[in-house]
């Protein structure tokens, strides 16, 4: 049997606004009358509406998942659903619940103001979505992002050190003996930019010429991307001995496109990704790539948002921590290359 606030509070004996208070857990309630009430409400199993006790509190306890990309993109990399599941389990173990959002579906801006959701955990945003951070920041929408971006220093973000991690990957193929690498990324994420930073870092410390005719751009970041421009490389009279790609979705593409035209890897040219998704270990050959804590990197950015919310501590940015993983798709630049 149902009841309304109204009817317990007939039964009780008391006005509405009594057992609101009850049932928001305020003070300024006799103790007699509230353990009452929270008897009828125990005899009852009396459910309150979750969006008026939002209303009335301020706060929902849903966490919105703010994903500026295609649903297609997204659930098609193991990077950014490992993210999610980590988002997922520690807002569930916040008791807090998850409420996915599409920024170009959905106006997030009143989804907040109607209180469903207490603040944002922004997936990996690119220089594409300033728009998006913009107008959270103007209207003091609380929200942690899963990536830096490019000229928002103000933003409080979970990332890890990408220059770094691509530094660890070029002196691995320099101690190799390689000496032509060539780089494939997108220029829209900040992690691409800063991948593609590294990798002419260590060019440059190592006094190798820097040829921007081996600094390949694609617009989506695909294996069918990784697999067109890999060729274009491996079809040149003066093709590089090793490519480095910018994650291991585009990789997987460029393993394909040597096999198909009859190169060995790493016999004849090494091939590097970054982010260890968790098929990495099973290309073939296995994948060299630099592991980043996509699970911890949800985790992180969702415990960072509910600090925020519940202010138990100062927001701030976080960088985890990378590795190489070296396997089979890397070896020593080939005796014609040296």
């Amino acid at each position: 049997m149902s009841v309304t606030i109204a009817e317990l509070a007939r039964m009780a004996g008391v006005s509405k606004t009594t057992v609101s208070r009850v049932i928001n857990n305020k003070p300024d309630v006799d103790p007699a009358t509230r353990e009452k009430i929270l008897g009828l409400i125990d005899t009852y199993q009396f459910q309150p509406n979750a969006f008026a006790v939002a209303m009335s509190q301020q706060k929902s306890r849903h966490i919105g998942l703010l994903i500026p990309h295609d649903a297609e993109y997204v659930f098609s990399n193991p990077f950014y659903t490992e993210v999610m599941r980590g988002v997922s389990t520690e807002v569930d173990a916040q008791d807090y619940y998850l409420v996915m959002c599409y920024a170009h579906e959905v106006n997030y801006l009143d989804i907040y103001k109607q209180k469903r959701v207490d603040g944002f955990v922004l997936l990996s945003p690119g220089s594409f979505h300033h728009h998006i951070i913009h107008s959270l920041t103007e209207s003091g929408v609380p929200f942690v992002s899963t990536a830096k971006v490019f000229e928002e220093e103000g933003m409080v973000y979970v990332d890890v050190d990408n220059f770094y991690g691509a530094t660890l990957v070029m002196e691995h193929l320099v101690g190799l003996g390689h000496r032509r690498i060539a780089f494939i990324g997108k220029p829209t994420l900040q992690s691409s930019i800063d991948r593609l930073n590294g990798y002419r870092h260590v060019l440059k410390a190592h006094d190798l010429p820097e040829d921007t005719s081996l600094e390949l751009t694609v617009d989506i970041s695909s294996a069918e991307r990784g697999h067109d421009f890999a060729l274009q490389l491996l079809r040149r009279s003066d093709p590089p001995s090793a490519i480095m790609l910018a994650n291991d979705i585009l990789a997987f593409g460029a393993l394909q496109a040597a096999q198909e035209i009859g190169l060995n890897v790493p016999g004849d040219v090494s091939i590097t990704g970054f982010d260890d998704i968790p098929f990495a270990r099973h290309a073939y050959p296995p994948l060299t790539t630099v592991r980043q804590p996509a699970y911890e990197k949800g985790v992180v950015a969702a415990r960072t948002l509910i600090q925020l919310l519940e202010q138990k501590s100062p927001p701030e940015s976080s960088n985890l921590p990378v590795e190489l993983v070296v396997r089979g798709s890397t070896g020593a630049v080939p005796a014609n290359k040296r």
